[in-house]
């Protein structure tokens, strides 16, 4: 392995989310509050803005995500550092909950079927798998994280991280993303809930076919992909949309909006 470090420390607490345990705790269970009993699912899509805009959303996936041994949380390369798939080499991953177990089992089967190196780089400073760990904190007691941040958009290589996520025992996925970018909430609202169809239809060629003729700004468009790949895989034939909200609820600015949704499939 390269550039491991052994344990991931935060690198966004204190700025997308409190830096005291307390606070943190604290905001997320008020996320939890008053939410509706969903059917369990193992394979959902997060937001991963500032919990102050998309907390409320996550909460959404992560109230009906199933317990797991192990979680893979995918998300999208913002900063352009690391490999095509970056699957994360530390030992431990850190928020102000508590450490986190990398699944060091787990993690060797998907870089030898990829034929791949575990790397850190494109892990240091990317929020977009960090933000998620919490909520699994609050929900679950013991369990392990199989962290991967994905640049390539390459549909032949998503299919195969998908597949191979589909192969592999025990494994719960979390595809970490927002959706529509910097819009007036109209527009962005009418774009995401027409790719939230296909998703929620497992039609990952006319989600991908939408994304790049629409020109949709989905940040973790990758990780979608590999996760719908994973769900067709294992015989999971729909999506469920749990909640869908804009950054406009928070910061009441309706002409640059970020949209979020909350997915789950069965």
């Amino acid at each position: 392995m390269s550039n491991s470090l052994p344990v991931r420390t935060e690198s966004v607490a204190g700025s997308f989310y409190p830096k005291e345990k307390k606070a943190l705790a604290e905001q997320i269970k008020g996320f939890f509050k008053g939410l509706p009993k969903e059917k369990k699912t193992s394979y959902v899509i997060a937001p991963h803005a500032g919990y102050i805009y998309s907390g409320k959303v996550a909460a959404h996936s992560f109230n009906a995500l199933q317990e797991s041994k192990c979680f893979a949380i995918l998300s999208p390369n913002h900063t352009g550092m690391g490999e095509r798939i970056s699957v994360s080499a530390a030992d431990e991953w850190q928020t102000p909950l508590g450490k986190i177990p990398v699944d060091k089992k787990a993690r060797e089967k998907l870089l030898a079927a990829l034929g791949i190196e575990a790397d850190d780089i494109a892990h240091v400073q990317e929020h977009s798998i960090e933000v998620q760990i919490p909520f699994l904190q609050h929900q679950f007691k013991e369990f392990k994280i199989l962290p991967i941040t994905i640049m390539t958009q390459n549909m032949g290589e998503l299919k195969q991280l998908g597949g191979t996520l589909a192969e592999l025992k025990g494994i719960s996925i979390v595809a970490s993303s927002d959706f529509t970018h910097f819009e007036p909430v109209e527009s962005a609202r009418e774009k995401d809930l027409a790719a939230i169809e296909k998703v929620k239809k497992l039609d990952l060629e006319g989600f991908h076919k939408m994304v790049m003729e629409r020109k949709l700004s989905i940040c973790g468009h990758a990780p979608i992909a590999a996760l719908m790949q994973c769900c067709r895989e294992k015989g999971i034939r729909q999506g469920k949309l749990f909640k869908y909200d804009s950054s406009a609820t928070a910061s009441h600015d309706e002409m640059n909006v970020v949209g979020y949704a909350a997915i789950g499939f069965y």
